[in-house]
């Protein structure tokens, strides 16, 4: 989503403008992303550009469950403060120092939204998604998605990796009649 800022930046550090976004396509296509946006925008003139302040909830974003790892839908929101910057300063003239991180102004005093969006929708999706807070996951054996039902596999006696610690147990038990070690 691209921005005219030109008469932003012609106004004293501290002027402001809102905008209104309404289901704007934002893309960075060497990224192999592209987004809907909806939600608030205040433009903020500031000393080396523009600060921009997003409100933004996001098109529904496909994630896979970290359980049963089926795809599924989630809504995303983002919210960010940055700054973007221009290389000169545009009534001096005069060059700016710019970091290579920073988010820029082009030279024709555009602003474009879609990195900052992808770069916080990648930081607001979960780290491990679930299609829901119950989701049973997967069979261990067999690998079938127990939200679905139950599996063939024959239910385990016991775990063999227990084992050492239910004998300790049945001895430590049995020491004094009363469960408790002796001292």
């Amino acid at each position: 989503m691209l921005i005219n800022v030109s008469t932003l930046l012609q106004e004293p550090v501290g002027h402001a403008r809102r905008y209104a976004v309404n289901h704007e396509p934002v893309a960075v296509p060497e990224a192999r992303f592209a987004q809907e946006i909806t939600g608030d925008l205040r433009l903020i003139r500031s000393e080396r550009g523009v600060l921009v302040t997003a409100e933004l909830e996001l098109a529904p974003v496909s994630v896979q469950c970290g359980r049963c790892l089926e795809m599924f839908e989630t809504p995303v929101s983002v919210q960010f403060d940055e700054e973007f910057v221009l290389d000169h300063d545009p009534i001096t003239g005069r060059r700016v120092e710019v970091l290579p991180d920073d988010f820029r102004i082009d030279t024709r005093r555009h602003l474009d939204l879609s990195e900052a969006v992808r770069q916080y929708e990648e930081s607001a999706l979960p780290i491990r998604p679930l299609c829901r807070p119950d989701c049973r996951g997967l069979c261990p054996r067999c690998g079938h998605n127990l939200n679905t039902g139950p599996c063939a596999c024959a239910p385990a006696d016991s775990d063999d990796r227990w084992s050492a610690l239910a004998r300790l147990q049945e001895r430590l038990g049995t020491e004094d009649g009363d469960g408790a070690p002796e001292a």
